[in-house]
């Protein structure tokens, strides 16, 4: 019987679960971006009006 290389393995599937979350971080960095510009501009519209 071949034994199989079980820490190898672990430490490939850590990685891939690992660049999976960065690539999610990745694609939300933008929304999260898009959102907080907005809310600023919100902000400023209500503070301009205000005075």
């Amino acid at each position: 019987m071949k034994k199989w290389n079980h820490k190898g393995q672990n430490l490939i599937e850590y990685a891939m679960v690992a660049a999976l979350i960065s690539v999610a971080v990745v694609a939300m960095s933008t929304y999260v971006y898009r959102s907080v510009q907005a809310t600023q501009q919100v902000i400023q519209e209500e503070f301009k009006a205000s005075q």
